[in-house]
């Protein structure tokens, strides 16, 4: 059963929670100070802390299908609250926004959600439609369209972050640094879109690490 595996998985985790235990009381004394909120997909094969190695405390995670963040004012507070808990309360410097591959949000804009059978689900993915839309106007061939959506999201859910009064207040303070990611599943890469250039490349990595390779 599949309660078994977390079990013996909780098991393994307790083991290295003893080897790791001071580490662990300092968090619980202490209380978190993460550098990054990550928003990102919820989809079980990507888990944030795995593609990154983050340790416990490093990062402040809200997930939901297709990594959405609802403009300001639309309603929704489960995102706006980590939002302002991240900025306001933890004074994140940095904010991610990771999409990938083969996500299944966006894919469903291609079809029909049926609104009486997944009431949820269809408001959801449809606050990611825009992007579905200026894919399709774009002119981009029909097979390359379900990548550049995926991406064309990422970028609009960076535009609808902005519309939230403390992203940008912190911004303005320069205290805060917004990044645009995408996770390919079959490479394991990270890429990230880079403003000035207006393109997706290889997520650079710290002098130290290139010098190391």
């Amino acid at each position: 059963m599949p309660t078994d595996k977390l079990l013996t998985g909780h098991r393994r985790f307790k083991e290295r929670f003893e080897a790791n235990r001071e580490m662990f009381v300092r968090l619980a004394k202490e209380g978190q100070q993460p550098k990054v909120l990550w928003i990102g997909c919820s989809d079980s094969r990507v888990i944030p802390e795995q593609i990154t190695g983050a340790d416990p405390g490093e990062l402040f995670v809200m997930r939901n299908v297709a990594n959405v963040v609802p403009p300001f004012g639309t309603g929704d507070t489960a995102v706006g609250a980590v939002i302002e808990y991240a900025i306001l309360h933890l004074h994140v410097p940095h904010v991610v926004i990771c999409g990938h591959t083969q996500c299944g949000g966006i894919k469903a804009l291609e079809g029909h959600v049926d609104l009486a059978r997944e009431p949820h689900s269809a408001r959801w993915v449809d606050l990611a439609r825009p992007a579905h839309t200026q894919v399709e106007a774009s002119g981009i061939p029909e097979e390359a369209r379900y990548l550049e959506t995926i991406k064309a999201n990422v970028l609009l859910q960076l535009e609808n972050l902005r519309t939230y009064d403390c992203v940008r207040e912190a911004i303005r303070a320069g205290q805060l640094t917004l990044h645009g990611w995408l996770y390919d599943l079959h490479s394991g890469d990270l890429l990230a879109y880079d403003d000035q250039s207006g393109a997706w490349g290889a997520l650079a990595l710290p002098v130290n690490d290139q010098d190391e390779q």
